[in-house]
């Protein structure tokens, strides 16, 4: 069974972009429906956010420890871009450092659903999460908070853009016992054929 860990970029008193929607917010909204589809897919997904840290290095040290305490085949930041104030449409991308493929097409998955400008894959050699990961990983922009556009297309294809991204992620495919983790703050919550075992 393919294990996805899959957490929120930045933390509850460490702020994000902010603009029309709110970074923090909204990562935290896709992360968490994200999980949602892929349990009822039957695949296995730990998700995380940040409640705890107060400062940006603590923030990513904290976000890249959990990820790397975890058995999983892939790791996913969720993050919104931010740029400057615009009614424009700007786009979504997908960063990565090893996963080219899997970013390129993440990315036409999430402009086609969306509508939204495809940015394309993003080499980023820089970021803390992608680095600090032991794992195949990449960080998702999913649009810009800044852009009205972007914002609109975003509220209204939510669900267009979470299932295209576990559309991208499974392959299309069903596996047949569902079993997710839901951490925050440390609370763990363990499904198994669609029933809550904690």
């Amino acid at each position: 069974m393919k294990k996805f860990v899959i957490s929120s970029g930045h933390g509850l008193h460490v702020g994000g972009a902010s603009g029309v929607i709110n970074e923090v917010e909204e990562a935290r909204k896709v992360v968490d429906a994200l999980a949602s589809v892929l349990f009822q897919r039957g695949f296995s997904v730990t998700t995380f956010h940040d409640n705890s840290s107060t400062s940006q290095s603590e923030n990513l040290n904290t976000i890249v420890n959990f990820h790397n305490s975890q058995s999983r085949d892939l790791d996913i930041s969720c993050h919104f871009n931010a740029y400057c104030e615009t009614e424009k449409p700007m786009g979504c991308e997908v960063l990565y450092v090893t996963q080219e493929d899997l970013a390129r097409t993440l990315s036409n998955g999430i402009a086609t659903a969306g509508s939204f400008i495809d940015r394309g894959p993003k080499y980023r050699s820089d970021l803390a999460f992608l680095n600090g990961t032991d794992m195949p990983a990449v960080l998702l922009e999913i649009c810009f908070v800044d852009s009205e556009t972007d914002c609109s297309l975003y509220q209204e294809r939510f669900d267009a853009i979470v299932n295209a991204i576990a559309d991208v992620l499974t392959g299309g495919q069903q596996e047949t016992v569902p079993q997710v983790h839901i951490t925050t703050s440390g609370y763990v919550r363990v499904f198994l054929n669609g029933r809550s075992l904690s």
